[in-house]
């Protein structure tokens, strides 16, 4: 098959080195700021700023302080000339129809046997920390034509979605492409439990020692609307209230830990040397923990260890080169361009089909399993239900026993496609809403997005997929048109995959770029990552930890359970056939 790349077959080697060739290739030719001179806003740093992240974002980059902050526009990874929206051919093949044909599950959900369900939960954390778009704009929306028998139908013979926010920056006369905020900060900072703005995050603290609120060991919640206070709580459901508790007691053992060795410290200074450390683990814990669960390869396992601390042992000096050092404590780079999560970032995580439409229960002590629960009945309020009826221990257990669903065509979750908020309102599919925001946004069709990310296009249908049944769906749906299919469709169809891999080349070539850039961009992961301002005892939390050993500093009854569970993102009923990850001395 000579359309996907196969850099794995050579070994580690010389695979390494492929793929830190790929990244360089990438951040030359791939990296576009979406301002233009002279249009980055001015911002003003507080002396807090040099020591500390900000709640907003601004001045983690003391050259340019506006960058990576809350309410910039999000930048891309393809040239301007690309990015514009093919307003023509915005509905062309109908979303709902690619939706219904090629996403419905109809046959119940297909697994990742080497998975276990947190790594859901846990990628839909992480994008909350990332990346939003602001609340949708329903003055004009995007009116989807369905049939008139169709449940989605608002009455009008259309399903009606609302669009993303226009850039209220941006001159509409200037001569570019549209762009889009980002309602989050962009840095890897944990704003998703301490939010994006001062106000959120003084709502989520004691201060008092330097803590954030929990009550009675859970989140706060707001007696309205049912949903736990926390820095981010949109698209909730169990799983993410389970790892939102777990890190903000998470941060509250780590500012116990630097109470205990600085007991004259204000609760400022506890409180935001925690929130760096806490930063800095969920980062470390995406990169070494949960990467290599969901690529489960030999090769990128250790181009993920690599990029956090180097390929070399700690004694050996430093070569000056992230690819051998490691990026964590090394040199910033931004490679020319101003750091930005991008449209192509969003576009190719989206992946709803990891999300089952129920779950079994649990108990950790017998693993009977003591109930059952619908997605639908787990989301939003339905959440902080589930808590409480069952415990986090025995949800996270349950999570740990279960499998998510495969990144693949026709394994979308029912309940996404037939979402609704409110009795008697029209359904809405969130399937094809997810094809629409790419068009929306001026993400090129697959093929072009591959062109623009340095891969080879499809010749045929046939190519994309040895599954000669789904290849001709394909055709059918597209019209026999290669150049149509959608980023996140083709993304999901392609089955020539390195082994191992929850997702394919397209998806991993922006992932390349990104997954580095995240790190050699903060100064808090290059030349701020060190003792005067983490503290020796926080770089040695972060040295040790694992996703495992948070797990169990939390719920140390699990710990019969967790003993041969050696990266918590594999399956918990079985013996994890890999390493633990240890620190290089």
């Amino acid at each position: 098959m000579s359309v996907y790349a196969k850099w794995w077959i050579f070994g580690p080697l010389i695979g390494l080195l492929t793929l830190a060739s790929i990244r360089c290739e990438l951040f030359e030719n791939n990296l576009f700021d979406t301002y233009a001179t002279g249009e980055w806003p001015t911002v003003t740093c507080a002396p807090s700023d040099m020591i500390y992240r900000s709640a907003d974002g601004r001045c983690n980059d003391l050259d340019l302080p506006a960058m990576g902050m809350a309410g910039m526009r999000m930048g891309r990874n393809i040239q301007p000339d690309y990015s514009w929206q093919d307003t023509d051919n915005l509905l062309n093949p109908n979303p709902r129809d690619v939706s219904k044909e090629l996403l419905t599950r109809t046959d119940g959900i297909r697994e990742v046997p080497f998975l276990n369900y947190l790594a859901a939960s846990w990628i839909q954390f992480m994008i909350h920390d990332w990346f939003e778009h602001g609340n949708r704009d329903h003055s004009d929306p995007i009116a989807v034509p369905v049939d008139g028998d169709d449940t989605h139908n608002s009455g009008d013979g259309t399903m009606p979605i609302g669009r993303t926010p226009a850039d209220p920056t941006k001159n509409p006369s200037d001569g570019r492409p549209a762009s889009f905020l980002n309602e989050n900060t962009a840095w890897w900072d944990g704003s998703q439990i301490y939010g994006s703005n001062q106000a959120k995050q003084n709502e989520l603290r004691t201060f008092q020692d330097g803590k954030m609120i929990l009550v009675n060991g859970r989140l706060p919640m707001d007696a309205q609307s049912g949903l736990p206070i926390t820095g981010f709580n949109k698209n909730w459901w169990v799983g993410l209230e389970m790892l939102h508790t777990l890190f903000v007691k998470e941060h509250n053992a780590i500012a116990d830990m630097l109470k205990q060795s600085y007991p004259n410290w204000t609760d400022e200074r506890l409180f935001q040397t925690a929130r760096l450390i806490n930063s800095a683990e969920m980062a470390k814990i995406h990169t070494v923990d949960w990467t290599p669960a969901i690529l489960k390869n030999f090769t990128l396992r250790e181009a993920m260890f690599a990029n956090w601390r180097g390929l070399l042992p700690m004694w050996v000096p430093r070569l000056g080169d992230p690819a051998t050092d490691g990026i964590m404590g090394g040199d910033k780079d931004l490679a020319n361009v101003p750091f930005s999560l991008t449209e192509e970032f969003t576009a190719v995580y989206r992946m709803h089909p990891l999300l089952r439409d129920s779950l079994e229960v649990r108990n950790y002590a017998s693993d009977a399993v003591v109930g059952n629960s619908l997605l639908q009945a787990h989301s939003f309020a339905g959440a902080a239900q589930l808590t409480s009826q069952h415990g986090l221990t025995n949800l996270f257990y349950s999570f740990g026993r279960t499998h998510p669903g495969l990144l693949e065509l026709n394994n979308y979750p029912q309940m996404l496609q037939n979402f609704t908020r409110e009795p008697g309102v029209a359904m809405t599919d969130l399937g094809a809403v997810d094809i629409i925001r790419d068009r929306e946004r001026g993400i090129p069709r697959y093929n072009e997005f591959r062109r623009q990310i340095g891969l080879n296009p499809i010749k045929d249908f046939t190519d994309i997929t040895p599954n000669t049944a789904m290849a001709e769906k394909l055709r059918q749906i597209y019209n026999n048109d290669i150049e149509a299919i959608d980023v996140m469709i083709g993304s999901y169809a392609e089955g020539y995959r390195p082994p191992g891999y929850g997702f394919g080349e397209t998806s991993f070539q922006i992932f390349i770029a990104m997954a580095s850039r995240r790190l050699l961009a903060d100064r808090f992961f290059t030349d701020d990552y060190r003792a005067e301002i983490y503290t020796q005892q926080g770089l040695d939390w972060i040295d040790n930890v694992t996703f495992t050993r948070v797990l169990l500093r939390h719920m140390p009854e699990l710990s019969t359970r967790l003993a041969k569970v050696e990266n918590g993102f594999f399956p918990w009923d079985e013996e994890n056939e890999w390493f633990e990850l240890k620190v290089r001395k």
